[in-house]
């Protein structure tokens, strides 16, 4: 286990350190300064004094982070102008969340366990470690407290730990808290300051309380807050309170519940959830950084993503294509982090990939029974409109090129793909599964990306040439010749339209396996069958529109519009097939600094994607314009004659 306080892509060369500091500094003052400013007069002036040089501290660290200025010096300084003109604590703490929320929105910051702590390892290492001081019980009263001046806080003291999150008490562990005699443990293992902090806050709350506490939370329809430790981390006894208010009136059974997500909730371990093998997966990478060469984290990173994610992405693209995409971000990152051998980086990034799989997790949560249907619908439409706009293409293409009976060899493509795609849904998850699904469907897609610019460059652009066009007018070759030229091109038709139907069978089949998991029954499966055939339905009403089109407008530019889309589809291809690949594991994955991503068209901000795209480009532009330089040439040649 280890906090998550990274640097996001905004402002990589940030220090996470400085970060992590700057929001311990803020917290300490936060929680602290009910303790020494009440109703705008100062009521214990060396609390204030200390608050102060902290804040100054803040300041500087501040300045460090954002040596230019910017929103979050200035957070900072309104921080500053409350406190020096003793504000109300409710005033003072929403200045200390917004520099928070600073720290969280444009630096990354993420404080968290990467796991649930562990009691038992708390009481190990809190008996050798921390007893001296704060006693055996946590009261305050260990050997060394007399000698100690301010005494060691207890842990039984209601006012003073009310405001005490386990983040905060994390943040003291780790940087130690000034003017104390409380040292910074920053050498100790970060998941023995997760267990510490959990432990010391949920010290006071009696065992009696627990139970009470489990029933009445386990009684609510809709809790406020989940009873998990990355989500209690950030919150306070107090911030509980004021969150349970309005779903448990009763202040007795509030405490009660406190107690139960303080004692219990915070150290349990999940049974299962949607992502339990990926948590399990990545605690084990977090482990082998510790016991395994750097050479084999990466495998470990891909396969917490192949085997632990993707049987449940598409389900989440389903409900959040948004959760979706930051899991698979979190995921890049792990696996990024375990590529360079950076075991810090790797502990950091798994931190980030747990709180973000809670995210994802709780958007796939609940949902009516309407969620099946529009889940289907909106993976019908949006796997099937690549397919749909690349058959419209080739059917207006060949239409307009005076070969409309090519048609046929179209449509029998894309039908023979409908038994490829039902023995698909078989093979997926046995002979497709995991790392293999991601090596078929990018090479698949990289095949059906290379045969359409076949198809679309030599076959059909040999059916837009003039002399083509009067070869067919004239009728002048035999019979035979010219039966062996349409299946020349019919061949190639064939092939594509199947390749590019089968590699989307795929990715459909993976994805309504999932749907009719999430949906069990007779009704659920009449729900996702439903919102597919709704879905195909208006994909057919796309080609036929396109097709009505086709046939209404002048050849030459609809031949050009489909030429364009052809071209810019197989670009997309090329750009889904290397992604696939470096999901899989079988393509390096060099990420540049760039929030440009556009799934659907193939462009995603890595190198490799963007340099094959590149290529592909200039193997459509450069013979092109070639081409054109050799029609101009010869005009010219035999005006000079």
């Amino acid at each position: 286990m280890a906090a998550t306080a990274t640097a996001t892509a905004a402002a990589p060369s940030v220090d996470a350190k400085a970060v992590e500091q700057l929001a311990a500094l803020v917290s300490y003052v936060a929680a602290d300064y009910a303790g020494a400013v009440k109703d705008g007069a100062i009521t214990a002036q060396a609390e204030y004094d200390e608050q102060k040089e902290m804040l100054g501290e803040a300041r500087a660290v501040a300045a460090k982070i954002a040596p230019a200025g910017g929103p979050l010096v200035d957070d900072v300084a309104r921080l500053e102008a409350a406190f020096a003109r003793k504000a109300s604590e409710k005033e003072l703490a929403a200045a200390a969340q917004a520099v928070g929320k600073r720290l969280l929105d444009d630096y990354g910051l993420r404080l968290a366990p990467t796991a649930p702590p562990s009691e038992e390892r708390a009481r190990t290492v809190y008996a050798t470690t921390c007893a001296q001081c704060h006693g055996p019980e946590g009261r305050g009263d260990g050997p060394q407290a007399k000698a100690l001046n301010p005494p060691p806080l207890s842990f039984f003291d209601d006012e003073k730990m009310g405001r005490v999150s386990p983040a905060l008490a994390y943040q003291a562990l780790t940087f130690g808290v000034r003017g104390t005699a409380m040292a910074a443990f920053d050498g100790m293992p970060a998941s023995d300051r997760w267990s510490l902090a959990y432990f010391a806050v949920g010290r006071r709350h009696g065992d009696a309380d627990v139970a009470k506490g489990r029933a009445a939370f386990t009684a609510l329809a809709a809790p406020p807050v989940a009873a998990k430790a990355a989500d209690l981390a950030p919150l306070s006894d107090a911030q509980l309170d004021e969150k349970l208010a309005a779903a448990v009136p009763d202040a007795a059974t509030r405490r009660q519940v406190i107690a139960y997500l303080r004692r219990e909730a915070s150290f349990r371990r999940a049974a299962g959830g949607r992502f339990a093998e990926a948590r399990r997966l990545v605690g084990e990478l977090v482990a082998a950084t510790a016991s395994e060469p750097p050479e084999k984290w990466k495998q470990r990173a891909i396969a917490a993503y192949l085997e632990g994610v993707e049987p449940e992405e598409a389900a989440l693209k389903a409900r959040s294509a948004e959760s979706a995409d930051l899991v698979e971000r979190a995921f890049g990152e792990l696996r990024r982090a375990a590529e360079k051998g950076d075991a810090a980086a790797v502990r950091d990034a798994a931190a980030r990939a747990n709180l973000v799989l809670d995210a994802a997790e709780e958007r796939m949560a609940g949902g009516g029974a309407s969620v099946p249907f529009l889940a289907a619908l909106a993976i019908a439409l949006r796997e099937g409109f690549e397919l749909s706009l690349l058959l419209a293409a080739l059917l207006a293409f060949v239409r307009k090129s005076g070969r409309a009976e090519l048609a046929r060899d179209i449509h029998l493509g894309w039908v023979a793909a409908i038994p490829a795609g039902a023995i698909a849904w078989f093979a997926v998850g046995a002979v497709l599964g995991g790392a293999r699904r991601e090596l078929t469907e990018g090479v698949l897609t990289l095949v059906a990306a290379a045969m359409l610019l076949f198809v679309s460059h030599f076959v059909l652009g040999k059916l837009e040439s003039r002399k083509w066009l009067k070869f067919l007018e004239r009728k002048t070759t035999t019979a035979a010749k010219g039966e062996t030229q349409m299946r020349a091109v019919a061949w190639p038709l064939v092939s594509v339209a199947f390749v590019a139907a089968f590699r989307e069978a795929i990715e459909i089949v993976l994805f309504f396996r999932a749907l009719l998991l999430d949906a069990p029954g007779f009704r659920g499966a009449m729900l996702v069958l439903g919102g597919a055939a709704t879905g195909i339905v208006a994909l057919v009403a796309v080609v036929k529109t396109m097709t009505w089109l086709g046939r209404r407008l002048n050849p030459r530019p609809v031949m050009l519009v489909s030429g364009i889309l052809l071209t810019a589809i197989a670009i997309g291809l090329v750009g889904q097939g290397v992604r696939a690949l470096q999901e899989g594991g079988y393509a390096s994955l060099t990420p540049i600094d760039a929030r440009v991503k556009v799934g659907p068209l193939g462009i995603y901000p890595t190198v490799e994607g963007l340099v094959a795209q590149g290529v592909v480009l200039l193997l459509v532009l450069v013979p092109a314009w070639l081409e054109r330089r050799k029609s101009a040439a010869g005009p010219a040649a035999k005006a000079t004659a």
